[in-house]
């Protein structure tokens, strides 16, 4: 068999964003701060820095042993630099009550100490919800299609919260939430943060030659952390992680069929789902592949958007069909060519204008 493509797992545990549009630094207009828990990755903090002029930069705790730097191309126009320092006191706890607490320091590339503080003291609930991250939305040179799902999702709450954000010994003020709605009857910061996130780089675009595997007697095949199921015929049938705390189960109706068995001169066409844990909803598509002479082209393009499963009158507004949560995933394109004799492959996305 032939595996054409695969993911990327990042072991991404907690992830935060405050922005601040409203009232920018003269660098930076919104700062990300991530925890890492993993053997291979290393644990610690990192934090994105968004730029004003559309890239970022990236400041890496000096445990963290990650070199990918084009898993930043879906951030905006990409990565300007990236810095080893230390984070220190950080701090990323949510409390049993749902109140969060989040806390880092570092200083920039600038020279400038970078301290920023949220604690919660809500007596009032909140419920926080399941989203796929809309971070391919702004991006102008994707390499791969960001699945990032985040559980648990929450907007930080404005009464009784200590919000305190400076930057070189100013204060900064976060940008309130941009619509007069107020979650779970409580007035919001646009600050927003998940304790469990999910993130695939799904198809990396890349340049080489495709592998070819042996299926067990059951049509399975594990390549590193990915295991795929392929039918008699050789088709690819779905592809999942093997070790992953949730669901994530990527299925081609009908087969993503082997490019070598093809006759030449012939098309397949059907479609894709790509789906996590129950509630969460799925992202669909359609595939195609192509075969003339030698070449063969492959395409998938994720046309149905994202069809969340909202679960209140506030997931409802938030997650309308022309929201950019759900149809940002139809402005990507993958396209792949394949060589059918010597299996080498070149693959890349591209982002194309919305139509409806």
């Amino acid at each position: 068999m032939v595996i054409p493509f695969g993911f990327s797992y990042l072991p991404l545990k907690k992830l935060a964003l405050i922005n601040f549009e409203k009232n920018p630094d003269s660098m930076y207009v919104g700062l990300e701060p991530q925890y890492f828990h993993d053997d291979d990755y290393g644990r610690g903090y990192r934090v994105i820095a968004y730029r004003n002029d559309g890239f970022v930069d990236v400041y890496d705790d000096p445990g963290l042993h990650d070199d990918k730097d084009d898993s930043f191309d879906v951030t905006g126009k990409g990565l300007c630099e990236r810095i080893k320092t230390v984070i220190e006191q950080a701090r990323f706890e949510k409390q049993k009550d749902g109140c969060v607490t989040i806390f880092f320091q570092f200083i920039d590339k600038y020279g400038r100490l970078i301290t920023a503080g949220i604690e919660e003291q809500a007596k009032r609930k909140t419920r926080g919800l399941n989203l796929l991250a809309p971070v391919g939305s702004s991006t102008e040179n994707p390499s791969y299609l960001p699945m990032f799902f985040l559980y648990n999702f929450d907007f930080v709450r404005k009464r009784n919260t200590k919000l305190d954000l400076k930057i070189g010994g100013r204060s900064i003020k976060p940008d309130h939430f941009p619509f007069p709605i107020p979650k779970d009857m409580q007035w919001r910061y646009f600050t927003r943060y998940s304790d469990d996130c999910q993130i695939i780089e799904f198809a990396n675009a890349r340049t080489g030659v495709l592998q070819e595997c042996i299926p067990d007697e059951d049509g399975r095949v594990v390549q590193g952390s990915v295991e795929y199921q392929f039918n008699e015929s050789g088709a690819l049938l779905k592809m999942w992680p093997r070790q992953s705390d949730h669901r994530f189960l990527v299925e081609f109706r009908g087969g993503l069929p082997d490019v070598r068995s093809m006759s030449n001169h012939s098309e397949y066409e059907d479609t894709f789902k790509i789906s996590a844990d129950d509630g969460m909803g799925f992202v669909s598509g359609e595939y195609s592949v192509r075969r003339e002479g030698r070449q063969v082209q492959v395409q998938l393009v994720p046309a149905g958007g994202w069809r969340p499963d909202p679960d209140s009158w506030f997931t409802k507004i938030m997650f309308g069909n022309k929201s950019v949560f759900c149809s940002w995933p139809k402005t990507y394109r993958y396209s792949q060519v394949i060589d059918a004799s010597t299996l080498a492959s070149t693959s890349f996305w591209k982002r194309v204008p919305l139509t409806d």
